[in-house]
Formats: C-alpha cells, structure tokens, sequence
C-alpha cells in the first residue's frame, strides 16, 4: 500500500494534504473572511465608537457605494457629491446594523445608502427651481403678454393653454409655484393656496406631446424600463416618441418596412407597460 503524505492541521492531528482550490472556491473564501472582517469592525465600531475603526469600515466599502451610485449616473449632479451622500448613508447603516438578524452588512447597507440617495434627489433636487420650469414660466409669460395686445384684454386660461401650448392643469400647478394668478381673467381663478409648492409635475405636460421633465420616481423607473429594451427597439422608441417622426419616417431611416416599425414599437410599449407596471420603486 502507498503511504499518505500527512500534514498537521492546526496542531490537532493529523489528515490527507487536500488538492489545491480551485479558483472559484479561493475567490469564495476570501470573500467571506472579508465579509466575517467586515462585521467584526462594525461591532467593535459600534461598541468603542472609535473613528479609526469606522474609517477602516467606510474605506473596505467604497466599492460597495461606487456599484449603488452606477443605477445614479443619468443625474447631472456631482459624482462627488453624490458619493458624500452615499457616505453618510454608510454611516448610517453602520451605526443602525444588528448582528444578530439574519441579513448580512451588505445588503442592508445597500438598502440604506439608496435610500439615502434617493431621499437627498427629492429632498434637494426637486428644491432647486429647474430650468424646464423656467423655461415653462417664461413661455407663458410670452403667451400671456402677446394675446393680451393682440385681444386688447387679458386671456383666458383656456386661451393661454392653447397659446403656450401646456395644458391647462399643467399652467395652474406653475402659477401655484409663482403665486402668479394675475396672469388670468376673473373668469379663470387661480387657487395660490400653495405659493410655496412645487408643481406637480403629472399634471405639466404639453398639449402636442412636448417633453417636460417627470418626477425623479418616474425618471429612474422609466430609464430603468428602457434599459430593457433592445437597441433596435430603442432606437425606434426614439424617433417615434422623442423626435416625433411618423412610422413611415422611422421606417424609411431605418431602412424598414412600415409594418415592421409597427410590430416592433408595439412589442416595445408592451414591454415598457409591464417593466413599469411590476416595477416597485
């Protein structure tokens, strides 16, 4: 009989030398001690609170924050800003992670600095006046003074709606936010209950399909619906609905038939439809 190479384990006797990992199950490891690791600094964070321990979590969980902000990119603000953000959401997680339930850091905190973004994009976004509102005032603004000399009297909302073309919901959330209801004629109140509010951003939408901007909710999950699309089907996605052609345009671009832009952008809506309607933001 052969003899067995034996090797100590941990001074506890004696066993066969195992074959070498394979790469996988090497990767897999490691992965776990760090995770183990990482655990072990949040509880003794969470027990001495000393800075040096939760300076050594938040830099192991950088690469965690830069894979949440990826989903973020399409937004124009700072990449750094939005990484303080995701920083102080880490904090967060850090300080509010139980041990003893059975999720492990990384998904709650992935749960948490998401959170936090998005709560940062409503909560200081969605304050700052955005230049498609501006641009919406002024435009009716120009409305309002060019029927007013041309009618020798200040139009009606219905009047302005069609001049500026925005909808006349869309008008009386705008002029909530400007407290702006001198615009109008005695025979269209305006409510300025809500001078302080932000309009609602449903109800602004143009009378001939212009784009106006959508709720930051809306935005990512349509973006993220979009995603799933194929780049043929966005591409004709595209030119139907954001440059406006006809089907017989986007098929003589495209070097297609009619019919296939047809069938094609009615399986890209119905999909649409049913990312957006199992989607839970």
């Amino acid at each position: 009989m052969k003899a067995v190479k034996l090797v100590a384990v941990n001074g506890e006797g004696s066993r066969p030398e195992a074959k070498h990992k394979c790469g996988a199950e090497v990767i897999e490891l490691a992965r776990a001690t760090s995770l183990r690791h990482n655990e072990k600094l949040i509880a003794e964070y969470q027990q001495t609170r000393d800075s040096s321990v939760l300076e050594e979590i938040l830099e192991r969980n950088q690469g965690l924050l830069h894979s949440v902000l990826k989903q973020f990119s399409y937004f124009p603000d700072p990449y750094e800003d939005l990484l303080q953000v995701a920083n102080m959401g880490l904090i967060k997680a850090v300080q509010r992670y139980d041990g003893s339930r059975a999720t492990g850091f990384s998904s709650y905190a992935v749960a948490v600095v998401d959170g936090e973004i998005r709560h940062y994009l409503r909560d200081n976004v969605l304050l700052r006046r955005p230049r498609w509102l501006k641009r919406a005032e002024q435009r009716i603004e120009e409305a309002s003074l060019e029927l007013t000399r041309k009618l020798k009297r200040r139009p009606t909302l219905k009047e302005l709606s069609d001049k500026a073309n925005i909808s006349e919901d869309g008008i009386l959330e705008i002029m909530k936010a400007r407290a702006a209801s001198d615009l109008f004629t005695a025979d269209d109140p305006v409510s300025c209950e809500s001078v302080n509010q932000q309009p609602d951003t449903r109800t602004v939408h143009s009378l001939r399909h212009e784009s106006f901007s959508m709720p930051i909710e809306d935005r990512i999950a349509l973006q993220q619906a979009f995603d799933t699309l194929s780049d043929f089907q966005r591409k004709i996605v595209y030119l139907l609905f954001y440059k406006d052609l006809t089907q017989s345009q986007v098929a003589e671009e495209m070097g297609l038939t009619q019919r296939k832009v047809s069938r094609e952008s009615a399986k890209a809506l119905d999909r649409l439809k049913a990312v957006l309607n199992t989607k839970i933001f």
